[in-house]
């Protein structure tokens, strides 16, 4: 299981960070916002609590699949955009490496028309399943791309285009829902209780990575033992409790409006992409309200973002991700020179982990607030933890900050002016 780690924030001191004590008490005074969260689990928002349940969901996921097989797809592109694609992206990339065997999954997730026009091209349109995802069907993104692959498949397979084509929508309304009943074409549903940057564990993230051969049964029970984790932890050491709180009072007492999310892991690296919409989305809803998510990569952003970090203004608050154990951890040889000697003998994992250190213990000396999340390996239960702890942790601060994380204004007054312009009644 996870464990989050919070000594450095005590060891940066009162001005930056929280003696235990005051930070113990603080969290203990919160902790009736954990039961206030899971009395609310079947009300719109937190009902991604029962995600994890959903067996019968499971099961019917499991099966197209099976029923898939034998048209042998060598491609699986999702065509969706942010809470649509960003949580089956960082699974893609935690579990589906680009090396793997099985079909490769691609997620279209811009208009950007030289990419689009790239991908469309060069993959092999007759062994290729494309899953559009909109809650609406009236997303422009993934809508536009819809009718360009349409188009396509329409052209090249009058006769069965459907068959390369499943949705993600609406249960019952939407235009995507309507398209799916008049032209036969397999749809999931999306539960409409849940909105889309909390909906990794539904259809819209669960079927794309089944598809591609990803265990979801393994994210649905790393994100069930998480929850029934937080639900029996207690103050402090309750990890979605903890991590709230510090975010929080490092906000709004400490001065660190901004979060920095950086795990030592690569396959990790796409979880910050979409940790950086749950936060911002979530909580950035008046002038008072909202830290700023910025997502790094250990160890490569030590030698881009770490002179900032330590040096310059102490505004932020960093989230470390640790990988205890590595699937794989080669050893080099004595081959190097005595310039370099202490590099010899040693694998890459222990010189990861040398780095990690050594950067949460500099910029704790600097006085800078870190946490650390220890991961015991990246496998599909600590994803699906991660999401469950990230999840619930944003439902927290939406009751600390006092605003509704599950809404987004900001987003729908954009898409409204561009549909506006698209339509020609706006320049």
């Amino acid at each position: 299981m996870l464990h989050l780690q919070i000594k450095n924030l005590i060891q940066v001191g009162r001005r930056h960070g929280f003696t235990e004590r005051a930070f113990g008490n603080s969290c203990t005074r919160k902790q009736a916002l954990v039961e206030k969260i899971f009395k609310r689990k079947t009300q719109p928002g937190y009902a991604f609590l029962t995600l994890p349940d959903a067996e019968a969901n499971l099961k019917k996921i499991k099966q197209y699949v099976k029923e898939q097989e034998k048209n042998k797809w060598a491609n699986i592109v999702v065509l969706g955009i942010g809470g649509s694609a960003l949580g089956a992206i960082a699974v893609r990339d935690a579990l589906k490496s680009e090396f793997a065997k099985g079909p490769k999954l691609y997620i279209l997730d811009n208009i950007d028309p030289a990419y689009t026009t790239e991908l469309l091209s060069n993959i092999h349109l007759a062994k290729t399943l494309f899953v559009v995802i909109s809650k609406s069907g009236t997303t422009t993104e993934p809508m536009i791309q819809y009718g360009l692959v349409k188009e396509m498949l329409q052209k090249k397979f009058p006769a069965n285009y459907q068959k390369h084509l499943v949705f993600v929508t609406d249960p019952k309304g939407g235009l995507l829902r309507k398209i799916a009943k008049e032209e036969k074409i397999t749809a999931f549903d999306i539960p409409p209780k849940i909105g889309g940057r909390f909906s990794v564990l539904t259809n819209v993230g669960l079927l794309p990575c089944a598809l591609a051969g990803i265990d979801i049964g393994g994210l649905l029970k790393g994100a069930r033992e998480m929850r029934e984790a937080i639900k029996r932890s207690k103050g402090m050491h309750n990890p979605a409790l903890a991590l709230a709180v510090a975010q929080f009072m490092l906000d709004k007492k400490k001065k660190k409006a901004v979060t920095v999310l950086m795990p030592y892991c690569n396959y990790l690296f796409r979880v910050g992409d979409w940790y950086r919409q749950l936060l911002a989305e979530s909580i950035g809803k008046s002038r008072r309200a909202g830290p700023t998510p910025i997502n790094a990569l250990g160890t490569t952003d030590q030698h881009s973002q770490l002179q900032l970090w330590n040096d310059g203004p102490n505004n932020k608050f960093i989230i470390f991700m640790r990988v205890l154990r590595h699937a794989t951890n080669p050893k080099v040889g004595k081959i190097l020179p005595e310039e370099i000697g202490f590099l010899n003998g040693k694998k890459f994992g222990e010189v990861m982990d040398a780095a990690y250190l050594g950067t949460s213990q500099a910029l704790t000396k600097h006085q800078r607030p870190n946490v650390t999340i220890e991961v015991p390996q990246v496998d599909a239960r600590s994803l699906g933890a991660l999401f469950m702890l990230f999840e619930f942790q944003v439902a927290l601060l939406g009751l600390l900050y006092k605003v509704n994380a599950f809404n987004q204004p900001g987003v729908e007054h954009s898409k409204q002016i561009t549909k506006k312009i698209l339509k020609g009644d706006e320049k």
